[in-house]
């Protein structure tokens, strides 16, 4: 009956749990929303009738992976001492604006989906915007380009912006292959293919809106995906 007692006290005790809560490394992810799940996480049962803010009963292993999980996180560590739970996070770049369906979703430059874009934020993020047509759902986590095929994409954009041809946003279509379609501001799109030869592909764009054509503003599309072939109108 004391060794029950005493464990009794040991994890019911206010003085064993974890009461703050302090998270350093953020940079673009709301701190309320880390908050949440670890919230979430120390009100939860542990051993059936105590909770797992107790430090002797509180998992490291557990939270790391629920944060994980919620934001693709770099990094994540812990710590705690003295009833405060430090948490040390190292987020990944955020590098392009991924939309889905009704989704804004934040990606890095190795295609993985970090967090969903929270809309009182979204007037400060000034990343390109990738489109899916197809409107797949996604999950943070998940890889939705290659880095490869993301960083052909930025070499094709950069190109489009020595030319001083703005654009809005790159329509991606994920069932076809990759195949892109940038919205430029003339009102004209530019279709290529992610996976092929962009050299190439700017080589013919570039003799296409050079040699070819007066006013980009008369025109509906350029298509360089196919080769030696360029189709335009």
């Amino acid at each position: 009956m004391l060794v029950v007692l005493g464990l009794n006290l040991m994890f019911s005790s206010p003085r064993l749990a974890i009461n703050n809560v302090q998270i350093n490394g953020l940079e673009h992810i709301d701190p309320s929303q880390i908050e949440d799940v670890v919230r979430t996480y120390l009100q939860q049962r542990a051993l059936l009738v105590f909770k797992a803010s107790n430090q002797f009963l509180f998992s490291s292993d557990k939270l790391s992976n629920d944060l994980e999980e919620a934001f693709a996180l770099a990094n994540v560590s812990l710590g705690q001492s003295n009833g405060t739970l430090t948490i040390t996070v190292v987020e990944r770049t955020s590098n392009l604006i991924w939309e889905s369906g009704e989704g804004r979703y934040v990606v890095d430059l190795e295609g993985i989906v970090n967090r969903e874009l929270y809309t009182d934020e979204e007037a400060d993020v000034s990343l390109p915007i990738f489109s899916d047509t197809n409107d797949l759902s996604i999950e943070v986590g998940d890889r939705v380009m290659t880095d490869t095929e993301i960083q052909n994409v930025f070499n094709f954009l950069d190109y489009l912006e020595s030319k001083e041809i703005g654009f809005t946003k790159v329509e991606v279509d994920r069932l076809a292959g990759k195949w892109m379609s940038v919205q430029t501001i003339l009102g004209f799109e530019i279709l290529f293919d992610s996976v092929g030869d962009i050299s190439l592909q700017v080589k013919h764009l570039d003799s296409v809106m050079i040699g070819q054509i007066d006013d980009l503003a008369t025109l509906e599309y350029i298509d360089v995906r196919f080769g030696d072939h360029v189709y335009y109108k």
